[in-house]
């Protein structure tokens, strides 16, 4: 028997996929027991026929971090022999991944809004989208009839595409921009900055920037000194309600997570019955969108013509039609060469906070 023969004996080499991501994609982490459990299922049901290794790397890139952390991250995965990457999951790091994806042929899906992730390796499961976030904030706001509209614009990737999207949908919808501050992630004097919105009289207030101002609760903590309680819509930044509802208090935002979507109480109820615990901060969108992510991997592999990164490439733009979790009961999955935008139909919705718990606001309906 020749030596290449040899090598068929045995167990086959794993299938490596690579997750560039926090501290709760970590080995322990609820994210890695979403991701696995996504990758079991498709075991049973017969997608993978060999085994998959997890390669599992902290990113640390921006805006707390460096974009130099991000881009040696995504090397690293390469190097260990990943053929896919999930993650650099914000704008800011996306911008750095995507021309390395590109470089290297290995497939990175990323959860990013803007339009910069770009290139036949880059695909975006996006958690929000710069323009389309821009163009819900503003058919919410024209449905409520709130014609005078203050913008808190923050200096970001994800502000200045937001903002740059929102002024185009305003125009359209003859809404009027009547105050503007801009700030950067880590304002001087937030009140300050809130104070001069309210004195334009606006009939609304919209935010529009990565999150981070909500997430710490310095928006709260302004609106609350200023006693002023408008009403107010927020891009996807929204969805960093899991770092603690009562932060949100009062805002509208752009969302992912709809109990309606019956997809949603058959992930919920399989985890809890695999880990005899809820996911991560439930109920939330991200821990649909984390499970959606390794399924759209698996059906990737399913059709990869070869267990390659370009063999990746190929197979993920053969997918369609792929029933979501994340979004409404209609949304689904689908990408194609040099369609890399895979989600299709109701994936961004409106979610409220209202007295510290998540409601679901409804789907996206036109102004007109």
């Amino acid at each position: 028997m020749a030596d290449s023969e040899k090598g068929w004996a045995g167990s086959p080499d794993p299938i490596k996929i690579g997750w560039l991501g926090s501290a709760l994609d970590g080995p322990e982490g609820g994210y890695n027991k979403i991701h696995r459990m996504a990758f079991d299922e498709a075991v049973e049901q017969g997608l993978l026929d060999r085994p998959v290794e997890f390669v599992l790397h902290a990113e640390n890139g921006l805006p707390r971090g460096s974009a130099r952390n991000t881009a040696d991250g995504f090397k690293y995965l390469v190097d260990q022999g990943c053929i896919g990457i999930a993650g650099a999951y914000s704008s800011d790091n996306a911008i750095i991944a995507a021309p390395l994806a590109n470089e290297l042929k290995v497939p990175l899906i990323s959860w990013a809004g803007t339009e910069r992730l770009a290139g036949d390796y880059c695909f975006r499961l996006g958690n929000g989208d710069c323009g389309g976030d821009a163009a819900l904030c503003v058919a919410w706001l024209a449905r409520h009839g709130y014609e005078r509209v203050a913008v808190l614009s923050e200096v970001s990737p994800n502000g200045e595409e937001y903002f740059r999207f929102f002024r185009q949908e305003c125009r359209r919808h003859n809404l009027k921009i009547v105050s503007l501050e801009t700030v950067s992630q880590q304002p001087a004097n937030l009140t300050e900055n809130l104070d001069n919105l309210r004195q334009s009289n606006p009939d609304a207030l919209c935010y529009m920037g990565y999150g981070m101002l909500a997430a710490q609760g310095l928006l709260r903590k302004a609106l609350d000194e200023l006693s002023w309680d408008p009403p107010r819509i927020m891009g996807t930044s929204f969805m960093f309600y899991l770092m603690g509802f009562e932060k949100f208090e009062g805002w509208v935002g752009i969302d992912q997570f709809d109990p309606n979507n019956s997809l949603v109480e058959g992930f919920h109820r399989r985890f809890v019955e695999r880990h005899g615990e809820d996911p991560p901060m439930w109920p939330n969108a991200i821990p649909v969108l984390a499970y959606d992510t390794a399924r759209v991997l698996t059906e990737g592999l399913f059709r990869a013509p070869t267990l390659s990164g370009p063999g990746l490439k190929d197979g993920l733009e053969r997918i369609r039609f792929m029933p979501s979790a994340t979004g409404g009961p209609r949304t689904h999955i689908a990408a194609a060469p040099h369609e890399h935008g895979m989600f299709r139909g109701d994936w961004l919705l409106y979610g409220r906070v209202r007295d510290a718990k998540l409601e679901f606001e409804g789907l996206f309906e036109p102004a007109e």
